[in-house]
């Protein structure tokens, strides 16, 4: 029984520790836990998985090109720099 009673116990002081913590952040205990993962949920199902894939196809194509520009620009500056050494 005094075993029981001494596990009780470390539950609820565990169960205080995580209040404590979830606090700090600004979440109120396990409820406040699962009212933002509903949140978290509804907000990602307005958001389709087609829509995702187009606005990561588009980063991927802005990154291409500012790839390409930077490196019209290192050739840019290296044509300069080798025409200033070359006089």
């Amino acid at each position: 029984m005094e075993q029981m009673l001494e596990q009780a116990e470390a539950v609820l002081r565990f169960s205080g520790e995580l209040q404590r913590r979830m606090s700090e952040v600004g979440v109120e205990g396990i409820g406040g836990v699962m009212s933002l993962y509903a949140q978290l949920r509804s907000a990602l199902e307005k958001v389709s998985h087609e829509e995702l894939d187009w606005a990561a196809a588009e980063v991927n194509r802005v990154l291409e090109s500012l790839t390409k520009i930077s490196d019209e620009m290192r050739r840019l500056k290296g044509l300069k720099l080798s025409l200033e050494t070359g006089h």
